[in-house]
């Protein structure tokens, strides 16, 4: 198994861990934020999969039947992984809206140990963003490069949940629902910048650099 293989199992890992640390926390705090980011986290999961077996494709040498070789096998798994955020993101925008519009939202248990899983979360996040970032660099992956941006986006939404629960501990409820909301967010701008380099890239648009 060649290097950049190596980087998207562990990416797979993480992924794993990330799932079962945010959806545990989530349902036992009654957080939509906590379970947002473990839909996110799950969305990383399908990725990271995608990731690892297209680069076993992109790997094979060009045949008769692929005389340009097998790479852009990275590029649809990464259009596949902006569909997968699109429809996350659906399900939590409607979610936290059907809790910000009900006047009596769901009692959310903003307790330490919700903050302490958090804490693990951002570690986690800080050392498969790195670890993806550097594989892509190295072995000039597209496949590797959209997981690190996707893995720094969960960062930003890791941060957000977090204000959200100390906002509720500070007797504002609905706090929870607009970090989910801003979560939600973050995964449609991902997939859209996802989606916008992949699809020039299937489509051989030529870069402003090179017409010049």
């Amino acid at each position: 198994m060649g290097a950049a293989r190596r980087t998207a199992l562990w990416s797979v890992l993480a992924a794993i861990a990330l799932l079962g640390l945010k959806l545990g926390a989530g349902f036992a705090a009654n957080s939509l934020g906590l379970v947002s980011e473990g839909l996110h986290s799950g969305t990383d999961l399908v990725a990271a999969i995608l990731t690892f077996f297209a680069l076993g494709v992109a790997g094979r040498p060009a045949d008769d039947s692929h005389p340009w070789g097998h790479g852009k096998a990275e590029h649809l798994a990464a259009l596949a992984e902006c569909l997968i955020l699109v429809v996350a993101s659906i399900l939590i925008a409607v979610t936290a809206i059907r809790r910000l519009v009900d006047r009596n939202p769901p009692e959310v248990d903003a307790a330490w140990w919700a903050f302490a899983v958090l804490g693990i979360v951002i570690v986690i996040d800080i050392a498969r963003t790195v670890a993806s970032a550097r594989a892509a660099r190295a072995h000039s992956s597209p496949a590797l490069r959209s997981n690190a941006l996707h893995f720094g986006g969960d960062l930003a939404g890791t941060t957000a949940v977090i204000v959200g629960l100390i906002l509720v501990r500070s007797g504002y409820p609905k706090a929870d629902a607009i970090a989910a909301l801003f979560v939600a967010a973050l995964v449609v701008i991902a997939a859209g910048r996802l989606a916008s380099a992949n699809v020039h890239v299937l489509m051989d648009r030529t870069s402003d650099d090179a017409e010049a």
